[in-house]
């Protein structure tokens, strides 16, 4: 079973795609590309001139790679082993159903979808169908973070008092203007729902809680667009922690920020990367603790694993394979994808109403329900 390969198929050819085409190819991934689907003609091709693959390598996989325009018909022929989905946002769960349906297991971009309920359905398949469900949630595949998670969960931190996250991912007004579905409620939302949703996935799982009430504001302060590109948010946790949310959009666009804050009893831990380098510092009973924890990165995923940050996809296609082959879950799995829709449409609901939302929902909630909310009010 070790050696066995997986063929995969692509969804979307969109500048993402990239980083699947490169995870995919890697030498020794177990996997195989055997079909891209996007409904643009020569969009695959056009892919390539954002890949670093060399020119021997673009060529072996154009030959052997057949692409479609129609998704639906690519699974049909194709029958993959793996689905992986990097379209636009509001074409997640039409996509990702489709795909479980006709027997594949599935790498879906975040978020799982933009509704509740659909991101519901496609937990319940997942489990009705046994298919497995991986979420391009990258900050759980990021250096020391598992042992992390480990040790909070074991109550080396003790008890938890809160946590905070701050995402501070710039674009300019061209990022919008590339495409029409960029930042409009119906499929994209704003920075909550496109460059948060990874942030609140993983700050939950650090903290070993479920969210269970969301407070939030938002802001258009800098961009033409439908969607926030500031907010400011607190979630509530099923353990009783609190957890702060800053996201914005609005800061500068080569000065990338994603930081995690966690306190407990016993001690504390800041973590995160910033202009593509990571950094952390971990103390337990008032002792620095980042040498013991680099050097269990060492162990468990050698020299590769505490350094390099090129690529997460990498490190979830090959969690995914693991996860097929010996029918366990993935470490970002299904259920994570509905657990981070349904707090960040807790959010977005709590902002439209000026009040503090219960989860899980009373009632079934949309992004696109946000196209009457107004900014300033």
């Amino acid at each position: 079973m070790a050696g066995k390969m997986l063929r995969v198929a692509l969804i979307g050819c969109g500048r993402i795609a990239v980083k699947h085409i490169m995870a995919i190819t890697k030498k020794n991934s177990g996997l195989l590309l055997c079909a891209v689907a996007d409904r643009t003609s020569g969009a695959f091709d056009r892919l390539f001139d954002f890949s670093k693959l060399s020119g021997k390598t673009k060529d072996q996989i154009r030959n052997t790679v057949n692409t479609y325009t129609d998704y639906q018909q690519m699974l049909q022929k194709e029958k993959p082993d793996i689905t992986s989905i990097t379209a636009p946002s509001g074409l997640h769960y039409s996509m990702a159903k489709a795909a479980m349906l006709s027997g594949s297991h599935i790498l879906l971009e975040k978020p799982m979808s933009m509704k509740a309920s659909q991101a519901k359905e496609l937990f319940d398949l997942s489990e009705q169908k046994n298919r497995r469900i991986a979420m391009g949630h990258i900050f759980r595949y990021f250096p020391v973070v598992r042992n992390l998670q480990k040790d909070v969960v074991a109550g080396r931190f003790g008890k938890i008092s809160h946590g905070s996250v701050i995402v501070r991912w710039g674009h300019d007004q061209a990022y919008y203007d590339q495409t029409a579905w960029r930042g409009t409620w119906k499929n994209d939302g704003g920075v909550l729902m496109n460059q948060c949703i990874h942030a609140i996935d993983l700050i939950c799982w650090l903290m070993n809680g479920q969210a269970t009430a969301a407070n939030a504001m938002l802001g258009k302060r800098f961009h033409d667009m439908e969607a926030e590109d500031i907010a400011l948010g607190i979630l509530k946790l099923d353990n009783g922690a609190l957890c702060q949310i800053e996201g914005t959009t609005n800061s500068p666009s080569r000065d990338h920020e994603a930081s995690f804050y966690l306190l407990g009893e016993k001690g504390a831990f800041r973590m995160g990367i910033r202009r593509g380098k990571p950094y952390f510092d971990i103390r337990i009973n008032g002792k620095k603790k980042n040498l013991e924890y680099a050097m269990k990165e060492i162990r468990s995923r050698g020299l590769s694993g505490l350094g390099s940050l090129t690529n997460p996809h990498a490190a979830i296609y090959a969690d995914l394979r693991d996860a097929v082959l010996n029918q366990k879950s993935p470490i970002a799995d299904a259920r994570s994808g509905m657990t981070s829709v349904e707090s960040v449409l807790a959010l977005y609901l709590s902002a439209k109403e000026k009040r503090q939302i219960e989860i899980p929902l009373a009632t079934d909630f949309s992004s696109q329900e946000m196209s009457e909310y107004i900014f300033g009010e």
